[in-house]
This record gives structure tokens, C-alpha cells and sequence, in this order.
């Protein structure tokens, strides 16, 4: 059970056996999502010492009630490490504090103005011709070959070209900057053996005081980039943002900035080429990419879910919730709800609705990256249309996920492109 918090079983469901880091489970989970949604809307998963919340409703209740359910623990590990990584994090310097998505008033609104005023419409329109360049010469390099990785091809490239650019990171970086990266994420919300936890967290501090650095050497000298964008934010608002703000919010983008739209393309190209008459649609009607990426979105998210914090008791669809209980809002439970999605499980192109999906959250921690995510997965799916029309997937492979509860990484994704040496 949850430290501090009791759970009343006659009227709480505690659920045994959800295999969460299992590959089966992880390559299709909605089946299983759905059943125990229909069995018990809200359940305690002892395994994971959580409220599980899997309905529309009820998800959307707790992300819009922010005095009764806090964003504290959103970022914290599902288990904790062992204590020699905590050990190796501690003493490198890595301070975290509270920032966009786990900062509660009075923390978040001030970190949350500064992003929303520098991360301005115009900025992100200045990056879409290049961003535009960056995805075509990735899929033309793609065309050029028979079968590829659509993962390695174009997933992952272009998110971290992205996050880069915008921050004002140095491009030649990037292979450093995923090799820190990788398995973070497993750290945070899977279950690594003691001496891989070591080796991961000597990343995170390698990371860490990479973005430090660089954070310091832009207060400096400016640029034309988010960063000093921030940089100057706090020197107009001293009261409202401090430079480990800054820091904090620049190091949570350059993570987020490439791993969560990462998972979105990777997932979108999954389920949308393995329906080829969907896919032939968007080729015939281009009309329909925008509602193309929103699906994607809903019909495999990025992220399993967010997760909250109890601050009094409570109820969640007629649940009781203990003052202390943590929460994991499921949400590739909620877009596969029937009562907000019709025909929930069928992939739909057109869906009227689509753009309801909850994989950039909603409320005041509505992911301020979401029109970025959205001007890549559309970029992608514009060029491949055009360039690779008869793409299709590899059949018989097997799907291979990062073995966590939250995070949905797909760790390759094949295709033979279509292309023939005519094409060219």
C-alpha cells in the first residue's frame, strides 16, 4: 500500500496481476485497459501503489480540479532507486526543483507565463521552414532504400533537431545529448537492476551539468533562442523566475522536447500504416493530415498517463481517494472510452472528435509544447505522403516497447518504403 494511506477495499477494487512492463502488454495494452475499465473504473494497483483512473470523465474531472489534486509527485520515480544512484545524483549537483509539469501555485503559474511568453507564436513559425527542410531531406534519404527504420529514420531525428534548435543547443550534440537520455525514462518509471540505476543516473548528472553549462554560458552571451529568451524573462521579472528556473525549465525541454514527440510519431506511423486503407486515404485526401495527427494522438498516445497527488479526501467517479493517495490518470484508457469516442477502438482518420484526446493533458498543465509536437507529426506525415506513397509496414515484426509503466517508446519500427530505383 501507499506510505500514510489506507485503502478501503469494499469500496476501492485493488487489482493484482497487470503485468505493466511486460511486452506483450506494452505492445497492445488497450484490450486489457478496457476490460478493467469496464470492470472497475478506478482501482488501486498495488504493484505500482497507485489509484488507476481510466475513464474520460473521470480523468478530465481530476486534471481540471487542481485545488484537490496536485501535480506534485508528476516527474517523481514510480519506485524509488536504489540508494547508490540517489547517491550519485545527489552529489553531482542535481538540483530539481518544481517546474512546468509537477509545480503546483505558486510555483507553476509564474515558470508557466515565462514559457508562454517566450515560446511565442512568431518563434514557432520562424522554426517551421527549416523544421519543414530538416523532415523532407529525412525522408528523402529514407526513399532512397528499400526498408527502414521509420524509429531511427525519422522519430527520432527530427524531435531532437527540433528541441536543439529551439533551446539554441548545439546540433553537433545531438548523439550525446539521446545517449544521456536513454533509459532515463526506465530509471524514472520502470525497474532497472542496482548497477544499471548507477550507470543511469551518472547520466542524468552528466546531462544535467551539460544544461547547466550551457544555461550559464548563454547568460553571457545571447542568442536568437528560447534559452536567452528566459535568460531575459528573469531579468525583467527577478520577483517571478530565478536562473535554476530557468535551468530546470530548459533542462525539462530538452528532454521532453524529443522524448514524448519521439513516442508520438513512432506510435502515429505505427497505427496509421498498419491500416493501409487509411493510409491510401490521407495519401488521396491531404485535406484530412491534420485530423490524421490527432488521432494518432488518441489512438496511441505518447504517454500511458500523468499522475497526481491526493491533497484532501476525495472521490473520483464515485470512488473514495484518501488524503495522500497518488494517481495515475490513464489516458490510453480514456481515448479508447466508447462514452466520449465512438467506436473508440477503430483507427478513423476523420474522426470529428479526435482532437479531444488528452495526450498533452489539460487545464493549467496543458502541455505548452503541444502545437510544436503537432507541426512535427504533421511535417512527417506531409513528406511521407508525398515522397513515399507506398510505404508499408514490415509484417511479422515483433513490437519492442522501453520497459516502463508510463512512457509508450517504441524502440523500432520497419518499413519497406515503396520506393523503386524508377522513383528515384
Amino acid at each position: 500500500m501507499t506510505k500514510g494511506v489506507s485503502v478501503d477495499v469494499a469500496t476501492c477494487p485493488v487489482a493484482h496481476g497487470v503485468d505493466w512492463l511486460d511486452q506483450a502488454f506494452l505492445a497492445e495494452p488497450f484490450d486489457a485497459i478496457g476490460t478493467l475499465r469496464e470492470q472497475s473504473p478506478v482501482w488501486y494497483d498495488e504493484e505500482l501503489g497507485h489509484y488507476i483512473v481510466t475513464r474520460y470523465a473521470d480523468i478530465e474531472q481530476v486534471l481540471l480540479d487542481r485545488d484537490t489534486f496536485h501535480a506534485a509527485n508528476a516527474s517523481s520515480p514510480i519506485w524509488p532507486p536504489v540508494p547508490e544512484a540517489a547517491a550519485i545524483m545527489q552529489e553531482g549537483g542535481y538540483r530539481r526543483v518544481p517546474t512546468l509539469n509537477n509545480a503546483d501555485p505558486p510555483r507553476h503559474g509564474p515558470m508557466r507565463k515565462a514559457v508562454l511568453a517566450c515560446m511565442s507564436p512568431r518563434r514557432l513559425r520562424a522554426l517551421e521552414p527549416e523544421l519543414r527542410e530538416f523532415t523532407r531531406a529525412c525522408v528523402a534519404e529514407m526513399a532512397r532504400r528499400p526498408r527502414v527504420d521509420l524509429v531511427s529514420s525519422i522519430a527520432e531525428p527530427l524531435p531532437i533537431h527540433t528541441a536543439l534548435g529551439l533551446l539554441g543547443l548545439p546540433m553537433e550534440d545531438s548523439d550525446q545529448i539521446l545517449e544521456w537520455s536513454s533509459r532515463r525514462v526506465v530509471l524514472t518509471y520502470g525497474h532497472l537492476p542496482p548497477d544499471e540505476q548507477v550507470a543511469v543516473a551518472g547520466n542524468v548528472v552528466a546531462f544535467w551539468n551539460y544544461i547547466d553549462a550551457f544555461v550559464t554560458r548563454r547568460d553571457q552571451e545571447r542568442a536568437d533562442d528560447l534559452t536567452s529568451d528566459l535568460l531575459q524573462y528573469r531579468d525583467d521579472n527577478p520577483d517571478l523566475v530565478t536562473t535554476d528556473d530557468v535551468l530546470n525549465i530548459v533542462y525539462s525541454m530538452a528532454l521532453a522536447g524529443h522524448d514524448s514527440t519521439r513516442n508520438a510519431i513512432a506510435n502515429s506511423l505505427r497505427r496509421i500504416l498498419a491500416v493501409p486503407e487509411q493510409w491510401q486515404r490521407l495519401c488521396a485526401e491531404p485535406g484530412l493530415i491534420p485530423d490524421a495527427v490527432e488521432e494518432g494522438l488518441r489512438f496511441d498516445p505518447p504517454v500511458m498517463g500523468h499522475r497526481r497527488l491526493a491533497a484532501r479526501d476525495a472521490a473520483i467517479g464515485g470512488t473514495p481517494v484518501p488524503a495522500g493517495a497518488k494517481i495515475i490518470l490513464l489516458f490510453a484508457s480514456a481515448h479508447h472510452d466508447g462514452a466520449k469516442f465512438p467506436d473508440a477502438d477503430v483507427l478513423d482518420v476523420s474522426r470529428p472528435n479526435a482532437r479531444d484526446h488528452l495526450s498533452f493533458g489539460k487545464g493549467v498543465h496543458f502541455c505548452l509544447g503541444a502545437p510544436l509536437a503537432r507541426l512535427e507529426l504533421r511535417l512527417v506525415l506531409e513528406a511521407m505522403r508525398e515522397m513515399m506513397p507506398g510505404i508499408r509496414l514490415v509484417e511479422g515484426q515483433e513490437w519492442e516497447y522501453s520497459p516502463n509503466v508510463l512512457f509508450r517508446s517504441l524502440q523500432h519500427l520497419l518499413a519497406d518504403t515503396g520506393v523503386t530505383a524508377t522513383q528515384e
